[in-house]
């Protein structure tokens, strides 16, 4: 039998409340958190497994010479500049996950904000750069390749720049909940942040290194 504290309820029935109950509430809160970030990141793999499977079979094929017509590429430097915002981006919330382990409220928010700013820096850069590609999405299948994988990498990096977003304000707003809720939260969204750069290291390798 599970003890508790027993309260007689304004309409005469009688309510349990169990402080364990709650404990182990955040205890399953924080494992589906775990697992589902796995998940997602698994999930978020097959996704573009297609883009990789695209590069290297169009590439195998260069039907015509339309594979990278007159040798096109595309600009290093945006790449560049994107990833390492990305990298960056997670270091500063394995920072901010550390901060949180040990109370440091107030770091663990600066640093995820920092993190926020910089992930949020990758889609603009994303999107400068598409503005200064030499190609367009029909002009071979290096182009078209480029483009749909580097769009759909801009959208996954927002999705988790809004669930960050979320998270950091969370944090905020809920001191006086368990610091374990939100050292669960911030834990998921870390991980797969850092799986969403280490995507970005190897969306870069392809488009901009092979």
């Amino acid at each position: 039998m599970i003890e508790g504290e027993f309260e007689l309820a304004p309409t005469g029935e009688v309510s349990l409340v169990v402080p364990i109950a709650a404990h182990v509430s955040i205890g399953v809160h924080e494992r589906n958190l775990w697992v589902g970030a796995r998940m997602l990141a698994a999930a978020t793999a097959f996704l573009f497994l297609p883009f990789i499977f695209g590069y290297l079979y169009l590439g195998s094929l260069n039907t015509s010479g339309m594979w990278r017509p007159h040798h096109m590429t595309a600009p290093i430097g945006w790449g560049l500049a994107i990833v390492a915002s990305l990298l960056a981006s997670a270091g500063l919330l394995a920072v901010a996950r550390q901060a949180l382990a040990h109370q440091r409220v107030r770091g663990a928010w600066q640093a995820s904000l920092a993190s926020l700013v910089l992930g949020l820096a990758a889609v603009v850069l994303q999107g400068a750069e598409f503005e200064e590609l030499p190609f367009e999405p029909t002009d071979g299948g290096y182009a078209s390749v480029f483009i749909g994988w580097t769009g759909a990498f801009a959208l996954l990096v927002l999705a988790t720049m809004v669930w960050l977003e979320i998270v950091v304000a969370g944090i905020v707003s809920r001191r006086a909940t368990p610091a374990l809720i939100n050292a669960s939260e911030l834990d998921a969204v870390g991980f797969f942040t850092a799986f969403v750069a280490g995507l970005g290291v190897v969306t870069f390798t392809f488009l901009y290194l092979l």
